[in-house]
């Protein structure tokens, strides 16, 4: 996370336009081990899924351009032989915008069950 911070503060030293970043831990609920290869999808109403595959240390970031997806959506994450997990985006937001209905920054530990 410390990695987000730099390039957000890269970006405001240099004006750049705005960006976005949804990142996440997954994990094995009784938090034994990172769960490498779940499937995070960011999903909100009218718009295209976007995914992203949790790395060897359970972690993803999805993100672009723009004021952040609407805090309306939700983040899915699942993995084989676990069970799904459901994040609200509003839940786990660290800088609603209530005015604007955005997010521009969010982050998530998820652990999932064993089936």
């Amino acid at each position: 996370m410390g990695r987000l911070f730099a390039v957000l503060a890269v970006c405001a030293a240099a004006a750049c336009e705005p960006a976005w970043s949804v990142q996440g831990h997954v994990r094995a609920a009784d938090g034994s081990a990172a769960v490498a290869g779940a499937l995070a999808t960011l999903r909100c109403p009218g718009e295209a899924d976007r995914t992203a595959r949790s790395d060897r240390y359970g972690l993803f970031e999805l993100g672009g351009p723009g004021a952040g997806p609407s805090l309306a959506c939700a983040v899915l994450v699942a993995a084989t032989g676990r069970g799904p997990s459901e994040i609200p985006l509003r839940d786990a937001c660290e800088d609603p915008s209530d005015v604007a209905g955005k997010c521009s920054v969010a982050v998530v530990d998820v652990p999932l069950p064993a089936r």
